[in-house]
């Protein structure tokens, strides 16, 4: 696929999970009933598990998903990538990681919905979109791209790809748990980060020619 088609192809995708994103915030920011029900079906599949023990463990194990843990890793992710002398992936990764996160910040406070009011764990500020999936999902999408053209087999990309998405798919899983978020801020962090990234890759791809 040529570079050109390659935009092309990124710029419709990021049109398409932009979308998804734009359509699911207006809903909750209008207290949809469908994704109130969205919200309760996935969040009672988790009651049976719930007890102290759990809670106490998921507690831990979200922490390590959390913005600030996200952002060290991304932070060493570019620290290896300036020592590798890739400096234009380094300074394309830490920009892409701190507008994409300052964005997440900003939406926060426009959509200014309340986190869940039987909350295990206390925490404050907003809950649309998860920063913790967010910030998990982008330093996933990260890691994957870039070591992408390293992976020699399609059995070590199809496992990455796996591993990636469980780790994503665990954090949601861990916020929603803690009612700390509802399941549609973890499904909204997913999307805004493709929509992101998508266009982060169009921006890099634009600067890298003109170099």
């Amino acid at each position: 696929m040529t570079q050109s088609n390659k935009t092309r192809s990124r710029a419709t995708w990021a049109g398409i999970f932009g979308g998804a994103f734009l359509i699911l915030a207006f809903l909750v920011k209008a207290n949809a009933p469908v994704i109130s029900a969205f919200d309760k079906s996935i969040q009672a599949l988790l009651y049976p598990i719930t007890n102290p023990q759990m809670t106490s463990f998921v507690d831990k194990l979200t922490f390590l998903g959390g913005p600030e843990m996200s952002f060290i890793y991304c932070l060493i992710l570019v620290v290896i990538l300036a020592l590798k002398h890739s400096y234009f992936n380094a300074w394309w990764t830490l920009a892409t990681v701190v507008i994409c996160n300052l964005l997440n910040w900003i939406i926060k406070y426009i959509v200014a919905r309340p986190r869940p009011a039987d909350r295990l764990v206390h925490i404050t500020g907003y809950s649309f979109p998860s920063g913790h999936t967010f910030g998990t999902a982008l330093f996933v999408f990260l890691v994957l791209y870039l070591l992408w053209p390293h992976f020699k087999t399609n059995i070590t990309k199809y496992l990455m790809l796996f591993i990636g998405g469980i780790w994503i798919v665990t954090i949601a899983l861990t916020r929603i748990y803690l009612h700390v978020h509802y399941p549609s801020d973890t499904l909204a962090s997913v999307l805004l980060v493709a929509t992101l990234f998508n266009c982060s890759l169009i921006i890099r791809t634009h600067f890298k020619n003109k170099n």
